[in-house]
């Protein structure tokens, strides 16, 4: 979700390679995220080749910042002690 995070959307390829994920592997975590509402899936065709993009959702971008904010909080707990 990270790299979601940081771009508007990748297509399924960017984000199999930079994750070094199988084809299934990456579909079945989608797949999930999909379902969760966190993820939003496109399949369109560039230069008449299927492309799959993947972006978050506003639900996806929310969720996202609440876990970034829970571990921000972890973190500051640590220094404390």
């Amino acid at each position: 979700m990270s790299m979601l995070a940081a771009s508007p959307e990748l297509s399924f390829t960017e984000l199999r390679d930079a994750l070094e994920m199988t084809d299934g592997n990456l579909t079945s975590h989608m797949r999930t995220l999909q379902e969760a509402g966190y993820v939003s899936v496109s399949k369109s065709y560039r230069n008449n080749r299927p492309l799959t993009t993947c972006a978050l959702t506003a639900a996806g971008k929310k969720a996202f910042t609440a876990y970034i904010d829970l571990l921000e909080q972890i973190v500051q707990q640590t220094k404390v002690k």
